[in-house]
């Protein structure tokens, strides 16, 4: 039984279609609307939102094509299944590359139903999860750009992580000067107890990431690679992700992402993780560049005569 109750359309000018797909689809758990023409569903979309939208290719008046292009143009997220009982490989390209996630021809049983459309369903909630990650992607970039602060910078950096991706916290750690130590620069969801439960030291904490590889520790209480096991079991961390940050291909650090349950990371929510810690070595680049400048500057300043000092001062 589905328990997500997604909200399905058949479009079709069979009643026994109808018939057949509300038997079948409603025991699985989704909430079934039907409609007989393309405009009888034009209608029915207008009035309801839906999840997916099963439509017949051949019908009278508007053509399950027609039908396609319309509601692909009106609602692009919603997910379309195209059925039909003349089934050629031309029409389903064709329906393909108008927008549908699936084509199934007539007749189909029950078994085959219910896993197009949860294949659909699931391609949909792919589609949705990506388009949103990108899009909060682009908000937090725009965010992280207007600012020259590096504090500042790498908070946002954190709190984005935390709260698109639902994790319990997320942390950015430098090395320190000497390379031997991992200083806590900014955090998001960890608590003051955690964060200052001793010195992280670059051997014993995680060494692959400070090497350049990208860790996952699936159980930080009881891995060997965990320098503060216990400590991480008491602050609730069940998982822990390491990625290294880099600054024109020297480690300068970690950006650890910590879960409260063990927590699989898709292949998007990973390439969202790789681009705001690159985002994070960018900035503490920049910032170290500022800096030197800033020191040599000043240095210079020193060595002028009085009259050039006093004219850098007028400035």
């Amino acid at each position: 039984m589905k328990t997500d109750k997604a909200k399905i359309l058949v479009i079709d000018d069979e009643t026994i279609v109808h018939e057949s797909c509300s038997r079948i689809l409603t025991e699985e758990g989704y909430t079934i609307d039907s409609a007989f023409t393309g405009q009888e569903g034009f209608t029915k979309m207008e009035e309801e939102s839906y999840d997916l939208v099963i439509t017949d290719l051949k019908m009278p008046g508007i053509s399950g094509m027609e039908a396609l292009k319309k509601i692909k143009g009106d609602n692009p997220n919603v997910g379309i299944i195209m059925i039909t009982g003349y089934s050629t490989a031309e029409t389903a390209v064709e329906a393909m590359k108008l927008g549908a996630f699936d084509y199934l021809p007539k007749p189909f049983t029950p078994d085959e139903l219910t896993a197009v459309v949860s294949k659909a369903l699931e391609k949909k909630r792919v589609l949705l999860e990506t388009q949103h990650l990108e899009s909060a992607y682009q908000d937090a970039t725009k965010a992280i750009s207007s600012s020259l602060n590096l504090n500042e910078v790498l908070n946002l950096i954190v709190m984005s992580v935390v709260n698109l991706l639902d994790v319990k916290g997320c942390g950015v750690n430098l090395l320190d000067a000497t390379g031997k130590r991992l200083e806590t620069r900014v955090a998001c969801g960890l608590s003051e107890d955690y964060l200052s439960k001793g010195p992280i030291f670059a051997e014993k904490s995680i060494t692959e990431a400070i090497a350049g590889e990208t860790v996952f520790i699936k159980d930080a209480s009881k891995d060997s690679r965990i320098q503060y096991p216990s400590e991480a079991q008491k602050e609730g961390i069940v998982s822990i992700l390491s990625i290294p940050l880099k600054a024109k291909d020297q480690v300068i650090g970690v950006l650890r992402v910590y879960t409260g349950v063990v927590r699989q990371f898709t292949d998007k929510e990973m390439d969202l993780i790789y681009k705001l810690a690159e985002q994070a070595g960018i900035a503490v680049m920049n910032a170290r560049l500022y800096q030197g400048i800033k020191n040599d500057y000043e240095s210079l300043k020193k060595e002028l005569p009085p009259h050039f000092k006093d004219r850098l001062s007028e400035k």
